[in-house]
């Protein structure tokens, strides 16, 4: 159920710093999302699915498996990519590079309830 998988994104709004939590298929289709005004998510998702894609070749050109989680650190913030099952990527945009420990922590904490919400869609 949607409503399930937005309650779940809302866990990751709480955190200040987050300006955008949303599950995104690998095609870049945005599937839900949790944003601050402003922020344009589906083009974000869009590229984001991109950069899944690159990690993934990277990771097989260097021998190292999948994807578990991509962070990608910026002066003013973080874009974080984490596959949660073949067809769908959590992504969370911050706007500061202090929360990357409990955003890990949160993903992992929430990882299974947000298979289980994207099986129900």
């Amino acid at each position: 159920m949607s409503s399930e998988l937005k309650e779940l994104l809302t866990r990751f709004r709480m955190v200040e710093s987050v300006e955008a939590a949303a599950v995104v298929a690998t095609d870049g289709l945005l599937i839900e999302s949790i944003t601050r005004p402003g922020v344009d998510i589906d083009a974000i998702g869009a590229v984001a699915s991109n950069g899944l894609a690159m990690a993934d070749a990277l990771g097989r050109e260097v021998a190292k498996g999948r994807t578990v989680q991509a962070v990608l650190e910026y002066d003013d913030g973080l874009v974080i990519i984490e596959p949660i099952s073949s067809d769908a990527m959590l992504l969370l945009l911050t706007n500061s590079r202090d929360d990357l420990g409990l955003l890990r922590f949160l993903a992992a904490k929430h990882r299974d309830e947000m298979i289980d919400a994207l099986s129900a869609i």
